[in-house]
């Protein structure tokens, strides 16, 4: 798909074998993406966060007909600042963000947050003297939403990982 990023509006673009197979793979990625739903209120909603070096992100999902289907995506690249964060709060970071970013479909409802950070299930717990300013803020915020912050192990916590693992090489080149 390279080739029809960086041909410009003025040239011909060639039509080939590679750019048979990208177009085939890119119409077979279309049909195999993941769908997302309409919300329906009153439905059991989740948030699925996660954080790598580079970005976060999450997935709101809700529980319909027994299967969690998701309704929105969230990813955001970290600034050089936040990349030096811990991992504690880059998690921390990446559900404050996803809250906001999902506030309108949160407000009034209640949800689970689940992350692959085991230590955010106790920041609740934790004594406020020994969190920054930062995290007090976030943690603020957080708790006027939900409080309810839950384990899942890092390898089943697909759905939030990918939007966390862009490839931020790619995005910045075209």
């Amino acid at each position: 798909m390279y080739s029809f990023c960086v041909c410009k509006s003025s040239e011909q673009l060639k039509w080939n074998e590679n750019a048979e197979q990208a177009f085939i793979a890119a119409k077979n990625a279309i049909a195999e993406a993941t769908l997302l739903r309409h919300p329906i209120p009153g439905a059991q909603l989740s948030l699925w966060v996660d954080a790598s070096d580079v970005a976060i992100g999450g997935t709101l999902s809700q529980l319909s007909q027994g299967k969690w289907e998701p309704i929105a995506f969230f990813s955001m690249k970290l600034n050089k600042s936040q990349q030096k964060w811990s991992t504690y709060d880059r998690e921390l970071f990446s559900i404050y963000s996803a809250i906001r970013k999902f506030k309108h479909m949160l407000e009034g409802r209640e949800f689970q947050i689940y992350t692959d950070q085991k230590s955010l299930i106790y920041a609740f717990k934790q004594n406020p003297d020994k969190c920054s300013p930062r995290q007090l803020r976030h943690l603020d915020f957080i708790s006027q939403y939900s409080t309810d912050i839950r384990h899942v192990q890092g390898s089943q916590n697909i759905v939030a990982d990918a939007p966390s693992r862009i490839e931020v090489d790619s995005i910045t080149k075209f």
